[in-house]
């Protein structure tokens, strides 16, 4: 689904799932629209949203809190595509199932192109190694993962690099591409992300 913002209808007493989502969806668009972490505050996310601002309170402690969720938001929604293509692929054809998810990471890169920026470029935390474990761009690198290991047993994929190091170059390199046709899309080299993306799939797997 590409950036936009959807009509919103006031909420009913008692919609508390409800308010929480409109209340990250508006976080998103402010942060998107700015990009800039500094930029938000829990007043603009109230007025986006058309509540008060002290209903962000009832569901986030503060406006870090509220930044997290939002960046885990936008994360769970990629895994989710990502899975529901793997999911979808002829069954016995993990490459073409790895080049199938290959792509939808590059459409939802491409067509929400703040959105990928906020959850590459927002910081975590203020001691990003002591959570670590917690960020969840985790999730992103399983799947990869996952793919590549499917490979790996039907024989399609060798070479010496084990497979969670073939699936973050790979990612790496994916991540790279699509960042830099974002922000020139002339880059010699990469006129068609599908292409770049066919060839780190086919360097990664023989690897």
């Amino acid at each position: 689904m590409s950036e936009g913002s959807q009509p919103r209808t006031p909420n009913r007493w008692g919609e508390g799932a409800r308010l929480r989502q409109d209340i990250l969806s508006a976080a998103t668009r402010v942060l998107a629209d700015s990009d800039r972490e500094e930029a938000l505050s829990l007043r603009a996310v109230a007025s986006e949203a058309n509540i008060s601002a002290p209903s962000i309170y009832l569901h986030y402690k503060d406006k870090n809190e509220l930044v997290h969720a939002t960046v885990r938001s936008a994360f769970d929604d990629l895994v989710d595509q990502m899975r529901r293509v793997l999911a979808g692929a002829p069954a016995g054809e993990p490459v073409a199932a790895l080049r199938a998810m290959a792509r939808e990471y590059c459409r939802f890169a491409l067509d929400n192109p703040r959105r990928y920026r906020l959850m590459f470029g927002t910081e975590w935390t203020e001691s990003p190694r002591a959570v670590a474990a917690e960020h969840p761009v985790g999730a992103v690198l399983q799947v990869w993962t996952e793919a590549v290991e499917d490979c790996l047993r039907s024989g399609a994929a060798s070479g010496p690099v084990p497979a969670a190091r073939k699936a973050f170059l790979l990612w790496a390199g994916v991540h790279g591409t699509v960042s830099m046709w974002a922000s020139v899309p002339a880059t010699p080299g990469l006129n068609n992300v599908d292409e770049v993306t066919d060839d780190l799939i086919d360097t990664a797997l023989t690897g």
